[in-house]
């Protein structure tokens, strides 16, 4: 949870209504002599989803000094019965502090290996492997939508017989963009249905394609413009690139700890098999 969270957190706290006592003083409620602090129920908030965390603190104060209240009353009642030196309680325990050793020392892990230069190098990473991959190829075309492979064939012919694309695309194209002369703009690859884009994409600049069918109709596209579009900036996609960085070091740092451990994997005993008769 980030620091400068908590703060503000304790800050609001700090100056609720809820708590007009000494600032000084850290304890909001005994319970049977056990403190309640308002770090326990700052805890408690920001174990809400996000959305509850934007409630009024004032609202949100009461009701969560409650729970922590209610929560150390049952774990007292479960402690006087016993129930902590059960055998599962404490493999439940190991569990947890097993899991939280481990967040805590890969957190640690990426908190210092998310460094400005990893994350410099997962960019370079990212933009030659986006250049490489063809995902800044952008053309700019033009398509007329008709409902049949035959009115796809007559307007090829109109165009071969020299028409203006434009005006046949208002004048007989029945997709959104017919008023405007089919003129789609500049789209990628994958912004359109498999076979528009395939088509599209197959074409030089100034070439016609012939009946192209998707699951809009049957299209007649015409690539006025290609280009390649830039990257997108480092800033645009920095959480990315931080996710990216942070799974390569988990990834690298477990296999560096298996690598460097004595593991001995031994064979469970075999089980007897469902129906196999006995001697």
């Amino acid at each position: 949870m980030p620091l400068r969270f908590v703060a503000c957190l304790f800050f609001l706290l700090g100056a609720s209504p809820a708590l007009a006592q000494d600032e000084g003083n850290d304890v909001v409620a005994r319970v049977n002599g056990m403190e309640v602090t308002r770090d326990d129920v700052a805890t408690a908030i920001l174990q809400l989803p996000a959305e509850y965390q934007q409630v009024p603190m004032e609202i949100l104060w009461q009701p969560i000094l409650d729970q922590v209240i209610d929560r150390k009353l049952l774990a007292e009642a479960a402690a006087d019965s016993g129930l902590d030196e059960g055998e599962e309680f404490k493999q439940q325990i190991n569990l947890m502090r097993e899991e939280l050793l481990q967040q805590l020392y890969l957190q640690q892990q990426v908190d210092a290996g998310i460094t400005t230069d990893a994350l410099d190098e997962a960019y370079e990473q990212f933009v030659a492997d986006y250049e490489a991959a063809g995902a800044g190829e952008e053309v700019r075309a033009r398509h007329i939508l008709v409902n049949s492979e035959d009115e796809a064939n007559a307007v090829i012919e109109r165009l071969d017989d020299g028409e203006d694309f434009a005006t046949v695309a208002m004048e007989t194209s029945i997709g959104p963009s017919g008023p405007d002369g089919g003129d789609l703009g500049f789209f990628r690859k994958e912004d359109m249905v498999p076979e528009f884009g395939e088509a599209a994409f197959g074409l030089d600049a100034g070439d016609v394609s012939g009946p192209v069918q998707s699951p809009f109709g049957w299209h007649v596209i015409k690539v006025e413009e290609r280009r390649t579009a830039e990257p997108p900036a480092m800033e645009e996609v920095a959480g990315d690139l931080s996710n990216l960085v942070a799974q390569e070091l988990i990834t690298d740092e477990i296999e560096r700890l298996r690598a460097d451990a004595d593991i001995e994997l031994i064979e469970p005993p075999a089980q007897e098999q469902e129906g196999e008769q006995q001697d």
